[in-house]
Formats: structure tokens, sequence, C-alpha cells
């Protein structure tokens, strides 16, 4: 019952640190992360919900309300337009949890099921953007320009943030967690 409760804590103090990481570290490096004709897009929120789905017990937390919550959040503070991450994070959280049964928790599946993550969230969001007509760029530009810049810089967070997050759920889920690998 502590892990548990130290989970319900612990993961949305996670996810509201990398909303506000996000926003900085898109702010704080725009000149290196959005130099024409690339642009580079900090996803950490999505690193950390797929982190916490494959760390923590799935009947632990509600993923599909907080990614509500968040994606509302998004909206309002940072893009402006309603909707557009209301539904894709929770789209992002179903579509993990439906993979995460069928895979093992290692560091090339969760690295592979980021990828996946990404990849939806970016490009939804780009098909959103095109329907809106709020962008006027060609499938070939975002994804030469915008997708693949995007997906190394969040996959390369991966990397370095795996064995730290993999720690801190360890430690919170305490000696149940060796089935974490």
């Amino acid at each position: 019952m502590i892990q548990s409760s130290k989970l319900k804590y612990i993961y949305p103090i996670g996810l509201f640190i990398a909303f506000f990481l996000d926003g900085a570290i898109n702010q704080v490096f725009s000149a290196d992360l959005f130099q024409f004709p690339y642009s580079m897009i900090s996803n950490l929120i999505i690193i950390w919900m797929v982190f916490t789905i494959f760390f923590t017990g799935q009947d632990q937390i509600h993923f599909l309300l907080w990614a509500l919550v968040l994606g509302l959040m998004f909206d309002w503070y940072y893009t402006g337009i309603f909707g557009v991450n209301l539904f894709i994070y929770p789209l992002v959280v179903m579509a993990v949890q439906g993979i995460k049964p069928f895979v093992r928790t290692t560091f090339i599946s969760v690295l592979t099921v980021t990828l996946v993550a990404l990849v939806l969230s970016n490009s939804l969001f780009y098909a959103v953007f095109t329907f809106l007509r709020l962008t006027n760029v060609s499938v070939v530009f975002f994804i030469g320009y915008s997708l693949l810049p995007t997906i190394i810089l969040n996959l390369s967070m991966v990397v370095v943030l795996y064995y730290p997050l993999k720690q801190l759920f360890r430690r919170t889920r305490g000696a149940s967690s060796r089935t974490l690998e």
C-alpha cells in the first residue's frame, strides 16, 4: 500500500515537471531547436507517460484521466487551440497500454514503444493542424525537417533518462519491482 501511495504522488509530480520542462527546453534552446528549416520539439510528457506505463502497475494510476488533464493544460498553456492534445495524449496512452502486454520491459522495447508514441503524437498533431489549415507544410517536409529531428532529440533523452527513471520506479515500487529488468 505504501508503494501504491508513493506512485500516486510521484506520477503527477513527474508529469507536471515534464510539462514545464517541455516548455522551458523549447524556450531556452529555441535558437538551437528551431533553426530553419529544422524544428525539434521536446516531448518529455510522452516519455514520462510511456515510462510510467511500463514501470508501474496498470491498475494503480488513472493514465487516461491524467492524459486528458495534461492535454487540456498543454492546449491552454502552450498552443491556445483547445482539443488537440486533449485527444492526442489519451490516444497515445491507449496505444501504449495496448502494446505493453505484448512486449517485455527492456530498454529496446521501451525505446521502440516510445518511438511509436512520439510518431503517433507528432503525426496526429500535424494532421490536426493541417486539417485546421494552421500549417501548409507538405508531409515530406514535415517528416524530414520536423518529425525526424524531434524523434532524434526525444530518443536521445530516453537513452539518458532510462536508467535513472527505472531506478526511481524500482525504489518506489519496493521489493515487488524485481520484475523490472
